[in-house]
């Protein structure tokens, strides 16, 4: 044993051994781990496995945690929503969803967005609820996609418009804001 542990430090000294992760990247892995998996069950298993993957940090900046190479994005559940959500998009998707975050005007651009777990969200009219207004409730959906992207989305006609959807058939979220997006239940 000591001569294992005697060889294992020579080699480490020399350069031919990478050093051990600290005992306090181990965590973080871990749960970078469990970001990924949660991640990856958005989408489709064809898209989320060769997606980029991203972490919303606290500061509002978004942190990779696997690099992709087919243009989709996916991000694990918001533990400040009530029901699970983590979502996979598209590039114009993710313009969308970076111009919803800031606040500024969606890109006259259609993209795809796939929620296969759940979603939840406080109003269908206000994008930046935080909490359902009085005598609402939490607009909760089963696995869906959603199509996004600024007035040639708002211009779909044919879905309904109402502030309590139905969940289980396709309407019109966020209806009347710049941000308003066809959800699509999938099963």
């Amino acid at each position: 044993m000591k001569r294992i542990v005697l060889l294992s430090a020579t080699m480490l000294l020399a350069g031919l051994l990478p050093p051990a992760a600290p005992a306090a990247a181990q965590p973080r892995k871990q749960a970078d781990a469990t970001l990924i998996a949660s991640a990856m069950s958005a989408g489709p298993k064809s898209i989320a496995r060769d997606a980029t993957v991203v972490a919303m940090e606290a500061d509002g900046s978004m942190r990779t945690l696997r690099q992709g190479g087919n243009g989709f994005t996916c991000i694990p559940d918001d533990p400040a929503s009530p029901g699970r959500d983590p979502m996979c998009l598209d590039a114009n998707g993710m313009e969308w969803l970076h111009a919803w975050m800031n606040k500024a005007p969606p890109p006259d651009k259609v993209g795809i967005v796939f929620m296969f777990v759940t979603g939840s969200d406080a109003s269908n009219t206000d994008p930046f609820a935080t909490k359902p207004e009085a005598g609402r409730r939490w607009i909760s959906t089963g696995p869906h996609m959603m199509v996004v992207g600024g007035p040639a989305v708002n211009a779909m006609a044919g879905y309904p418009r109402t502030p309590d959807p139905d969940p289980g058939k396709p309407f019109m979220m966020w209806i009347g804001t710049p941000y308003e997006h066809a959800m699509i239940p999938i099963c």
